[in-house]
C-alpha cells in the first residue's frame, strides 16, 4: 500500500484513533483521487475532519424521510431515502449517487447502502466527491480555508473549527512520506 501520511499524523488531526481499515482507505483514497501534494492533502483532511466531526459522524444521524422520494437524487423505490443516506466523511446522498459511486469503484456492495458504504469507504466516497468537483485543481491554486469551504459547503459554516483542523493538519503534516 503506498502511504502518504502516517496513522500518527492522521490521528494527530482527527483526534481519535484510526481503524486499520480507515487508514487503509484514508491513503487508498488519496492515491486514486491524486490528493497527492500538500496542499490538497491539507485540504482534504481538514474538510473531511470538520464534516464528519472528528470521525464521530460517518452516516447521516436523522430518520432521512424527507429524502424519500427525492427523483433528483435518484430515491425511485420506497425505503430509499434511510438506505441512500449521508455516508462517508463527505457524505453522498441518494441511490443516483450511490449508483455512481459503485460504478466508480466497481462494488456492486455499494448498494446495499450506508451502513456498507460507511464502513467500507469512508474516505473514498469523500475522494470520489472531492474529484468529481474539481477540489485538486482549486488547491493548486492555495486557496485559503474560506474558499475551499465554500466549494464544499456551498457557504461557510463552521468556519472557525476547519480552520483550525487545517492549521492542526499544516502543523503535522509536513512532508508526504514516499
Amino acid at each position: 500500500m503506498i502511504t502518504f501520511i502516517t496513522r500518527r499524523q492522521a490521528e494527530s488531526v482527527y483526534g481519535v484513533e484510526l481503524s486499520d481499515r480507515q487508514f487503509q482507505d484514508l491513503n487508498e483514497c488519496l492515491v486514486k483521487y491524486e490528493i497527492n501534494n500538500l496542499n490538497r492533502i491539507h485540504h482534504f483532511i481538514s474538510q473531511t475532519a470538520y464534516q464528519s466531526n472528528g470521525l464521530h459522524c460517518l452516516e447521516q444521524v436523522d430518520n432521512c424521510h424527507y429524502l424519500e422520494g427525492r427523483n433528483d437524487l435518484g430515491n425511485i423505490s420506497p425505503g430509499d431515502g434511510h438506505k441512500y443516506k449521508g455516508a462517508g466523511t463527505i457524505q453522498i446522498i441518494g441511490r443516483a449517487n450511490y449508483q455512481a459511486f459503485s460504478d466508480a469503484v466497481s462494488d456492486l456492495n455499494v448498494m446495499d447502502g450506508h451502513t456498507y458504504v460507511s464502513t467500507r469507504y469512508p474516505f473514498t466516497t469523500a475522494g470520489f466527491w472531492w474529484w468529481n468537483n474539481d477540489m485538486n485543481a482549486l488547491c493548486d491554486e492555495s486557496p485559503s480555508v474560506k474558499i475551499v469551504t465554500a466549494r464544499v459547503d456551498g457557504g461557510h459554516g463552521g468556519l472557525d473549527s476547519r480552520i483550525k483542523y487545517y492549521e492542526k493538519a499544516c502543523q503535522v503534516i509536513i512532508e508526504l512520506l514516499k
